[in-house]
């Protein structure tokens, strides 16, 4: 009996190994062109011209930071680590990268987004739409609106005090009071969460006070999960980017969409407002829901694509600021002598007296010198190591080197950060460096 194999005509038989012939030939092409590229004269390990499989592995591993790290200590300011990929340290060069010249974003940007045509802040790439949504969102993000959130801000922070109160008035073993152990970092992250469900969403996620009892007209489980949910979807969109290109190259483009009760949620949230408009807050979803259009098209929002704006705000309002702030105590734990002059500098308040406001924080003298602590928590510990920028369809000059059309970028400012030409001991924590007039012993950074 015939089997399909042999009815089929000889021509299909040799299709694999035509396609993978055809792939090989591409792939020479390519390293032709990178190898005989003007980057060649850029510093940078051998192999950079030939593939990038291995920054496809770092980025999707979250340690890309330790290899530039290496390359930099290796090469200097600028080395190529891939076949157009090139990363600076240089001030200057910076400066041009992201204030001069002004180049777009990287497209990776808009890989992590859920739709790569309607993404959010974060995500959108190409130049007129960003400046669009940008516009749209800013009256979301000026001091004075902030400063207006204060009591929900106090309210959360309220309920980590609580916590801490309860756990640390726990009962003692044999008249001894016993070791107290949290997850620091678990819990600024959980606050963050909060404070940025209360001033975006309308309402908290009960992440803090797991026992707090939310105003929801549905689910409430569902409306705990939607962080997890958030950052589960980004993750995946992260560690996905390069097989997601790779497959879209084929023809076949996935998408990672939201849960389909994240969805609903958001929906109902939606739907109540609109039932209910005199006792609507008004915050960033109720701004996204009236008045929310897409960037590119003008056309009016759907729940998804107002899902995917606020998620990325969620994404990068909780990370950022729980991340740094466990950096901050870190570093505080690490010196004492700081620890105790920061101290030594602030009021000592009762767990029941009010919370001091942003306000109050950015204007009395008293707080100088933890704004200085601040400050120098966010040049030894950016919340990311580098900026992606590309050169688009115009190539440019940097530092010495001609850098052709569709050339990456990185701008790679945690290095700069802690570059000893730019910063007496760069890697000293020390938070005079900051200060206003600085001690006559402490000098100036370049």
């Amino acid at each position: 009996m015939e089997t399909i194999s042999e009815r089929l005509p000889v021509y299909f038989h040799w299709a694999p190994l035509f396609i993978l012939a055809l792939l090989f030939f591409n792939y020479i092409i390519g390293v032709t062109k990178a190898i005989k590229s003007p980057l060649s004269r850029i510093p940078g390990p051998w192999y950079a011209p030939l593939t990038t499989l291995h920054l496809n592995y770092a980025f999707a591993k979250g340690t890309i930071w330790k290899a530039v790290e290496k390359s930099h200590a290796k090469y200097g300011p600028i080395f190529r680590l891939g076949p157009r990929q090139v990363w600076i340290s240089d001030k200057e060069a910076i400066k041009a990268i992201l204030m001069t010249v002004d180049l777009p974003k990287v497209t990776m940007y808009a890989e992590i987004s859920r739709d790569r045509s309607s993404p959010g802040l974060f995500g959108e790439i190409r130049p007129d739409p960003h400046k669009r949504l940008k516009k749209f969102l800013s009256p979301a993000f000026t001091i004075a609106y902030v400063d207006g959130l204060e009591f929900l801000f106090s309210e959360c922070v309220g309920d980590l005090i609580n916590r801490y109160v309860d756990l640390l008035s726990s009962p003692t073993s044999r008249g001894q009071r016993e070791l107290v152990v949290t997850d620091l970092m678990q819990d600024l992250h959980s606050l963050a969460l909060d404070i940025m469900g209360e001033c975006s969403f309308g309402n908290g996620f009960g992440q803090t006070n797991k026992n707090k009892k939310l105003e929801l007209e549905f689910d409430e489980g569902i409306w705990r999960s939607i962080p997890t949910a958030i950052f589960k979807g980004m993750t995946r969109r992260y560690q996905f980017v390069y097989i997601k290109r790779l497959l879209r190259r084929l023809g076949l483009n996935i998408e990672f969409d939201w849960p389909r009760e994240m969805i609903a949620a958001i929906s109902a949230v939606a739907g109540h407002r609109k039932a209910k408009p005199k006792s609507v807050r008004p915050d960033l979803l109720q701004h996204l829901l009236e008045n929310g259009e897409r960037p590119d098209s003008g056309v009016k929002m759907g729940t998804r694509e107002v899902v995917d704006q606020m998620a990325e705000i969620l994404l990068a309002g909780s990370e950022t600021t729980s991340g740094t702030i466990a950096c901050f105590f870190l570093e505080i734990l690490r010196n004492p002598e700081i620890k105790e002059k920061l101290l030594k500098s602030l009021l000592v308040l009762r767990p029941s007296d009010p919370i001091v406001s942003s306000k109050t924080a950015r204007t009395s003298p008293e707080y100088e010198y933890l704004e200085a602590c601040i400050k120098e928590v966010l040049r030894l510990h950016p919340i990311a190591s580098e900026m992606g920028r590309r050169t688009g369809k115009t190539p440019i000059n940097l530092m010495g080197y001609y850098l052709p059309a569709h050339t990456i970028v990185s701008a790679s400012y945690r290095q700069l950060h802690r570059d000893p030409k730019y910063w007496v001991e760069p890697l000293r924590f020390w938070p005079e460096r900051w200060l206003d007039p600085r001690p006559s012993d402490v000098p100036a950074p370049e």
